[in-house]
């Protein structure tokens, strides 16, 4: 039986409403209470999720900006991965199509180039916000990660220009159709988690993890049992055709899937 189950937060252990039901808490504690281990493994930034975290209520390790920063149980940093400045600095400078917005994550902070007060819907229950910045002039030192919003089909010839461009320096991933995500070559989710269970005496093997988009694809395939949302965008239910497929976020996918799973 798996010891450690692995989670990611937006459409995944969250629902539309990005909050976590009253049955998912219910069942995580049971399984927390019966001694598995669980970990969440995000997108999101620190400050954030740590917000999340206290609501459910468990001491549980913290993987965010898509594995470039991972937390303990004592909220103590243990991995924390910048974009060299100067390839910081090139990203930030790159052409970008209409409506396109620049998003920077650092340790403390969530950088936009304009105001866009929709983003803050995903926000709602935590209070975590953006400032306004110019990117030109931004501090690229300590960037764990940058991040374009827009429309899908202009952020696909965006990916596949960075790609070309910076495939060997970066690991670019989407989170959502609409979100294109750049972070250190070497980090995410899965090797962030791979860390975290060696630290702890566990193998991927033990693990069982719960994704909805390419930036859970690393994680999800190395693990002992990758699940996959059934709300999941198609290029991650292609890219991973085996592997089981949960109910949607808003079924509580996660939760009926362990349930099932462990009793």
């Amino acid at each position: 039986m798996y010891k450690v189950v692995v989670s990611d937060l937006d459409g995944t252990l969250l629902n539309s409403q990005h909050q976590i039901s009253p049955r998912t808490r219910h069942v995580l504690h049971r399984l927390t209470d019966s001694g598995v281990r669980f970990i969440v493994a995000t997108g999101r930034h620190n400050v954030d999720v740590k917000s999340i975290r206290d609501a459910l209520g468990l001491e549980i390790y913290l993987v965010t900006a898509n594995g470039a920063v991972v937390h303990d149980k004592q909220d103590r940093v243990i991995y924390n991965q910048f974009i060299p400045p100067a390839l910081a600095t090139e990203i930030l400078r790159e052409p970008l199509p209409e409506d396109t917005t620049r998003n920077v994550f650092t340790n403390h902070q969530w950088f936009v180039d304009r105001d866009m007060p929709e983003y803050l819907e995903y926000h709602k229950d935590t209070g975590f916000s953006y400032q306004v910045a110019d990117m030109a002039t931004l501090d690229t030192d300590g960037i764990n990660k940058i991040f374009f919003i827009g429309e899908h089909d202009p952020l696909l010839e965006l990916e596949q220009r960075l790609l070309a461009r910076h495939g060997d320096a970066l690991s670019i991933a989407f989170s959502l159709p609409t979100c294109l995500e750049i972070m250190q070559k070497g980090v995410n989710k899965g090797a962030a988690v791979k860390a975290i269970l060696e630290q702890n005496g566990f193998r991927p093997e033990d693990a069982i993890a719960f994704g909805d988009g390419m930036n859970d694809f690393e994680m999800l395939s190395t693990m002992g049992l990758g699940i996959v949302m059934s709300n999941a965008h198609n290029r991650l239910k292609e890219a991973l055709p085996n592997n089981p497929q949960a109910l949607t976020c808003d079924e509580d996918g996660v939760a009926e899937y362990l349930v099932k799973l462990f009793e």
